[in-house]
């Protein structure tokens, strides 16, 4: 094939083993004919990651990095081309070895640089990924927003599996560089993946270590192809659709205003992260006449409030949120076993969170134990109030239980912070309690590392040491 008049051949005849078409795109073999040079496109398009998706377009994965800062502002080249080029390689392996669509492989967010706003496209590709590969680096662990992105998605995965759905653990870590198992937080250890299955080189010195020298080519393809085997496998596992009257797609300003799971400002470093979640609930031994059993199990922490959609426990779900999305250390009890008794024994009360059952403010032995709750004095112990707005019997008796929870817990229910105000006056879906509680923990937790009365450990009183003024070595006047 030849084109008359030019001094040259941009096109040579070579054998066309496919062709790809759509709207001002056509890629032969892999390459771009309309342009100077030829690009690997692996599911990328004109260098930078695909930022449009459909509404049904769900990509295998995505990757969540640490941007890369420039020593030089002026300089053009791209810090964080390497990890360009290993998403473009996941890219390629994902396309070879399934039936996805170009655009269905992966995203990798190029537009967001350090101190800009979320794109709709990064915050779409969050809520619709199959699964979530955070690229682990000392510079992740200390990133917001790469904290948020964790947050973000361990949090769509908990909702979804609050639904009785057996899911897979969707997130797949890389390391990009090498990184100790204890220097982890507690969120990324708990996360269960053997990097050695990717290889002995690649467990010694990351991505970034073995896709930089030639020598280690043979180990560099051989992670690469193996942590595409696994993404497509806990890919196809996960749910075959995303429902988002279930899970809402975070807009940008709600995922500017979530928690980081390990950065800066996470729990793990305020307060040391210890949170207690105690429950003042109904069981089915207690039930007051005409309440239905269908919401309440044996004991008070099997209380699941948002049934029918939603059959796991509040309690339950709770602990995961914590321990999954903020880095918490939480402990979970009924309320009996709890702060109650640490407070009259005048021991510190932990930050804490009572998840409070509308149905106990009816029946007088429970009537007891709001009373003992709202004689808490301390900030940092707070309620919810989980209030499933499609509950027939809540709807029905919703005055009464509302003027009996400000009867005997109005000094707690009027302590709510302002700004997460539908903790204390019903919270109406599951999706609106995982969004309030890690507010809630946050808050608490600051509250008691700001108030609370340090408690020095038992033991002898050491003094406070002094510096004095050193006497002469010897007495007398000098000779």
């Amino acid at each position: 094939m030849r084109r008359h008049g030019a001094g040259r051949r941009p096109w040579s005849l070579t054998k066309i083993s496919y062709i790809i078409i759509s709207p001002g795109v056509c890629v032969i073999n892999g390459r771009w004919p309309h342009c100077g040079g030829c690009w690997d496109w692996g599911g990328v398009t004109g260098g930078k990651a695909p930022m449009v998706l459909g509404r049904d377009d769900r990509p295998y994965f995505f990757l969540s990095y640490a941007r890369t800062p420039k020593r030089d502002p002026s300089d053009r080249d791209d810090p964080d081309r390497w990890v360009y080029k290993l998403y473009k390689d996941l890219c390629g392996a994902i396309l070879q070895m399934t039936d996805a669509r170009p655009e269905e492989a992966g995203f990798m967010d190029r537009e967001n640089k350090l101190g800009t706003e979320w794109s709709p496209e990064l915050t779409a590709a969050l809520a619709r990924c199959r699964v979530f590969v955070p690229l682990y680096s000392r510079r992740y662990f200390e990133s917001d927003n790469c904290g948020r992105e964790w947050f973000a998605f361990a949090r769509r995965e908990l909702t979804h599996r609050a639904r009785g759905r057996q899911l897979v653990d969707a997130i797949v870590p890389a390391l990009w560089t090498r990184l100790d198992r204890p220097k982890l937080p507690n969120v990324a250890q708990s996360v269960q993946f053997e990097h050695s299955f990717l290889g002995e080189r690649y467990c010694a010195e990351g991505f970034y270590g073995i896709m930089k020298l030639q020598n280690y080519r043979a180990d560099y393809q051989r992670a690469v192809y193996r942590l595409a085997e696994r993404i497509i496998a806990i890919g196809d596992e996960s749910v075959a659709f995303t429902d988002e009257n279930v899970v809402p797609a975070v807009t940008q300003a709600d995922f500017e205003s979530l928690p980081s799971a390990f950065g800066p400002a996470s729990a793990r470093r305020t307060a040391d992260g210890q949170l207690q979640i105690v429950v003042l609930a109904h069981d089915t031994s207690t039930l007051p006449p005409g309440r239905s059993r269908d919401y309440y199990g044996a004991t008070p922490d099997t209380w699941s409030p948002y049934r029918p959609d939603y059959t796991q426990p509040v309690a339950d779900y709770a602990l995961e949120l914590a321990k999954k999305c903020l880095d918490c250390i939480p402990l979970v009890g009924a309320f009996d076993d709890g702060m109650a008794n640490r407070a009259s024994n005048g021991h510190p009360v932990p930050p804490s969170l009572c998840l409070v059952d509308a149905w106990v403010s009816v029946s007088a032995a429970h009537q007891e134990q709001l009373s003992r709750l709202e004689q808490i004095e301390e900030s940092w112990v707070s309620v919810l109030v989980p209030w499933n707005s499609q509950d027939p019997g809540m709807c029905e008796a919703k005055d009464d239980l509302r003027a009996k929870l400000r009867q005997h817990l109005g000094s707690k229910l009027a302590s709510v912070p302002r700004r997460c105000q539908m903790a204390a006056n019903g919270i109406p879906t599951l999706h609106d309690f995982g969004q309030l509680l890690p507010e809630m923990t946050m808050i608490m937790l600051k509250r008691f590392r700001k108030e609370a009365t340090a408690h020095p450990p038992a033991g002898p009183v050491i003094e406070r040491p002094r510096l004095r003024r050193s006497e002469p070595l010897y007495s007398g006047d000098a000779r």
